[in-house]
């Protein structure tokens, strides 16, 4: 069940007790979970705009522009368009922090986690069970607290690359990833027993201009 917070993050009720996103973000601010004050709603798929079956679908075929390209910022342009501030959930579109715009997604395809995927934005993104990673997988105890791995995203050269972090282990397409191994879309990454598929977002040709 999606539910939205008062916040308007998007999130997966059936996951999490609250929303994990004002989690992260009061932890940022020395904060505790208890001053965040929700007002979840609870949502249809009709109240919905777009689902992220749409969107990777359109990615994946190359259908050419999707309704998220609207989001860029036209190239060239004198003025500055507004940004619609959307991010994903499985499934579903809903509002993001505008600092951090998504470039792509890992989708779980096993696991307590599966069918849920998990925001990449520009940088390194780390892997594990703590609320604190950008990646969280709580329930596979078979991958570290903090830091088992990271997928990286450098959009200089507009490559995405997958690590193990600590000394762990990580799997790309059954092969051991000895350090940095570039990615393509619909890699599978196996951290533990937990295996998500890489989708790309943002490409040579398809990027989110700076301000």
């Amino acid at each position: 069940m999606v539910k939205k917070c008062k916040n308007g993050h998007w999130y997966d009720a059936k996951m999490y007790s609250y929303c994990p996103h004002c989690k992260r973000e009061s932890e940022q601010l020395s904060l505790t979970i208890d001053s965040v004050e929700e007002d979840d709603k609870t949502v249809s798929i009709a109240e919905v705009d777009v689902s992220l079956g749409e969107e990777l679908s359109s990615l994946i075929q190359g259908g050419g522009h999707t309704k998220t390209d609207a989001m860029l910022k036209a190239s060239g342009s004198d003025g500055e368009e507004e940004d619609d501030d959307r991010t994903v959930s499985f499934g579903f579109f809903g509002q993001m922090g505008s600092k951090k715009p998504v470039v792509g997604w890992l989708v779980a395809v096993n696991g307590e986690v599966k069918g849920s995927d998990f925001r990449l934005h520009s940088g390194k993104n780390f892997i594990g069970r703590a609320t604190s990673m950008d990646i969280v997988l709580p329930d596979d105890k078979t991958i570290a607290r903090d830091k088992h791995g990271s997928v990286t995203y450098d959009p200089k050269g507009h490559g995405y690359y997958v690590a193990a972090e600590n000394g762990n282990s990580i799997y790309c397409n059954d092969q051991v990833v000895e350090s940095s191994q570039k990615l393509k879309e619909g890699d599978c990454i196996q951290l533990g027993e937990t295996k998500l598929i890489f989708i790309p977002f943002c490409k040579e040709d398809r990027q989110w201009e700076e301000e």
